[in-house]
């Protein structure tokens, strides 16, 4: 009975301790990619990376620059953020939209991202950007051009979406301005 029991339970994949999570979202940080990502036991590392600014900063670095697999990351755990946490990580996003749009836009459509957070990671600006209307508008044209710039048919509503979204927020600026 005990051999079955032994058997039964090394058929159970193991929650990674603590600093195998460390390790592994060290790892992944270090220099993204898909193996890494799929070695990283997400659910039980994600608070690993979640509660460590330092580990949020590097990861948001990566997506910014246009890793995708950092970017995929962000996107399947955007929701575990709140606050400063998250408008970073969805301007990160924004920023990676303009690397591969497509991919950005493929989040959407497997419900990595919601509706609302695509809409914030593509109007949400980098804070240096902020006292700058004219910038602001210069950058959502580029996303803007981005979005038609995606014409693969299985992603047409969340073009719709994205550039409902990019043009509202246009609109919006250019009232205030």
């Amino acid at each position: 009975m005990l051999g079955v029991l032994l058997a039964v339970t090394d058929s159970y994949p193991q929650q990674p301790a603590p600093s195998d999570c460390q390790s592994a979202v060290d790892t992944f940080l270090t220099t993204p990619d898909e193996a890494k990502l799929l070695a990283l036991d997400k659910s039980a590392c994600s608070a690993v990376i979640r509660s460590s600014n330092e580990n949020l900063n590097r990861l948001n670095r990566f997506v910014e620059v246009g890793n995708p697999w950092a970017a995929q990351y962000s996107a399947e755990h955007v929701k575990e953020l709140d606050g400063g946490n998250l408008e970073d990580a969805l301007i990160a996003l924004g920023q990676f939209s303009n690397h591969n749009m497509t991919r950005l836009l493929l989040f959407a459509k497997n419900r990595l991202l919601s509706e609302r957070e695509l809409s914030d990671a593509l109007t949400m600006l980098p804070l240096s950007l902020s006292d700058n209307p004219d910038a602001q508008l210069k950058a959502l044209n580029q996303r803007r051009s981005k979005v038609v710039g995606v014409t693969r048919k299985d992603l047409m509503q969340q073009r719709r979406e994205a550039l409902a979204a990019i043009d509202a927020f246009a609109s919006e600026i250019r009232s205030n301005h």
